[in-house]
């Protein structure tokens, strides 16, 4: 499997991973092979491009934090919610708690799971998937710092609507593509404010997960936004989720941007812990995600090039890989694995894209 930008999209690929609509439905499910008018279509969608299927790496099993219907119910209960608001209406919160509760069951049904988060979403589906992706995040995250049930419902309603008050947002400035000038960036830090007006008022949110709404911009030394609160001020959910929402957002695939690579994303977030983010949570963080997920191609200290088809829990930086191109460049005849766990002469030195 791997990742090809749209501009790179030749008929007769076969997609590896499903595309998914702004709504949660699947536009592109898996074993799809590409024609024409689907590359059209994803072009429209604004789709940045999809994984497709490589003959040469052989059959890969991609773990899986939360199913395939989870997670379009729960992107596609984040989009109602919005889709009211917009229009003046009340949301109905049912099944935004019926899947927080899905996705809690599932989360913690598979504790030795790491983090493995790479669906592909359409630019108009981006915050909605993005909700989703930070509420199994956060579980994940709370999961590590033991919090009670209670608290860990708190944190899942509060991060799969942690940018609710996006809403009030112009369109225009939450989908321009680059970055915002700094007339721009004061609108668009309102959504925070508004989120929290939205969430206390609703009766079934709890008023910790609406703090969540208001404070997951909040910064360990007071640079953060609305308040510029400093750490001993800021909710514990809400640094949870100031956390989780970085890393997804630092990640994601966009239409005018890559996004950078999971062991680059967590070397930024450590390099700024306790200062744009909470050292703690950027600790469990580090536990909880991969460095280099299945799928992706490595070059190792020996210049023979493999791909990541398993993790190892004790040590995320020393996946298993199936070695493809011997030092020279040429294929291997046969598929070779190394777990490099148990290899301790052979290392990564680059993912290779």
């Amino acid at each position: 499997m791997k990742f090809i930008p749209i501009r790179n999209i030749k008929e007769d690929m076969v997609l590896a991973r499903p595309i998914f609509s702004p709504d949660g439905r699947v536009l592109l499910n898996t074993g799809v092979v590409l024609e024409t008018h689907y590359i059209k279509r994803l072009q429209n969608l604004g789709v940045p491009g999809v994984y497709v299927i490589d003959e040469n790496v052989g059959e890969i099993h991609f773990p899986e934090n939360i199913s395939q219907r989870t997670r379009s119910e729960a992107t596609y209960a984040v989009k109602s919610a919005f889709d009211s608001l917009r229009i003046g209406k009340t949301f109905d919160f049912e099944p935004i708690a019926d899947s927080v509760k899905k996705i809690i069951d599932e989360v913690v049904s598979h504790p030795n799971v790491v983090a493995n988060l790479s669906d592909v979403r359409s630019f108009d589906g981006y915050t909605y998937a993005h909700s989703v992706n930070v509420c199994v995040l956060s579980i994940l995250l709370g999961l590590k710092q033991e919090l009670n049930e209670t608290r860990l419902y708190e944190l899942a309603i509060g991060a799969i609507l942690h940018d609710i008050g996006k809403i009030m947002v112009p369109v225009e400035i939450i989908h321009k593509p680059g970055p915002l000038t700094e007339d721009e960036m004061s609108v668009m830090k309102k959504h925070t404010n508004y989120g929290w007006q939205i969430l206390r008022r609703h009766p079934h949110i709890p008023l910790a997960s609406a703090h969540i709404a208001y404070q997951h911009h909040e910064r360990p030394q007071g640079l953060g936004y609305p308040r510029q609160l400093t750490s001993d001020k800021i909710s514990p959910l809400a640094k949870i989720v100031g956390v989780a929402d970085a890393y997804d957002a630092m990640t994601s695939e966009r239409i005018y941007r890559r996004g950078i690579l999971p062991h680059e994303a967590l070397k930024v977030m450590r390099r700024l812990r306790g200062v744009q983010f909470e050292s703690e949570v950027v600790d469990l963080l580090c536990e909880s995600v991969v460095k280099y997920p299945v799928g992706c191609m490595v070059r190792l200290n020996s210049q023979e090039l493999g791909i990541v088809v398993d993790v190892n829990h004790a040590d995320h930086s020393r996946p298993i890989v199936r070695l493809l191109y011997k030092a020279d460049g040429t294929k291997m005849r046969s598929f070779v694995e190394l777990d490099l766990a148990k290899e301790p002469y052979h290392f990564i030195v680059e993912v290779v894209r």
